[in-house]
């Protein structure tokens, strides 16, 4: 058994086989997979643009389900959210902690730091909720909503002469995606 360099690992030497490190190194990969769901959640709030783009051969249902998509992932972001700070206003909260997870012992010094270091607004669960909900309703719904809708209606009205027939049928979608 020799030991090898980094340079002459580099260079691909064959001195050495490579060991197989047995299923711990599966844990790199559960990882990876870990880390793409949890980024792909918020592409759940985005859902309703796709089914606005859409809209011009998409079954009807299908866009509102997509909606409802979108809807779905507010509800559970906003509530995520107040729930947080209702445990951190309590004292409750450990980072890592979920709402299923039991719920641990009160701490008073931690409950009086986070009320101290914040404004009413970010440590009442109620106000809390409020402000997610306004800002998650205008922002991942309303105004791309309206812009998308939009673009995808005009250049459906635009493109309706054309002779073009994928032209006719597909640019209003990919204006849509494209915005």
């Amino acid at each position: 058994m020799s030991n090898n360099t980094t340079i002459e690992k580099i260079k691909g030497s064959q001195q050495e086989p490579e060991k197989d490190e047995g299923s711990i190194r599966y844990l790199g990969y559960f990882n990876r997979i870990k880390n793409l769901v949890k980024a792909s959640n918020r592409a759940l709030a985005y859902a309703s643009e796709v089914g606005e783009s859409f809209r011009p051969i998409a079954h009807p249902k299908l866009v509102t389900f997509m909606y409802g998509v979108s809807w779905a992932y507010i509800i559970g972001d906003v509530s995520y959210a107040a729930w947080v700070t209702n445990m951190q206003s309590q004292g409750k909260y450990i980072p890592g902690l979920k709402p299923w997870d039991p719920e641990p012992k009160s701490n008073e010094v931690a409950a009086k730091t986070f009320l101290s270091e914040h404004s009413l607004v970010d440590s009442d669960w109620r106000l809390t909720a409020i402000k997610r909900g306004v800002f998650q309703s205008i922002a991942s719904m309303a105004l791309p909503a309206f812009t998308i809708h939009t673009a995808v209606n005009y250049s459906s009205k635009l493109l309706k002469n054309s002779t073009i027939k994928p032209l006719k049928m597909y640019a209003p979608i990919a204006i849509g995606l494209g915005i």
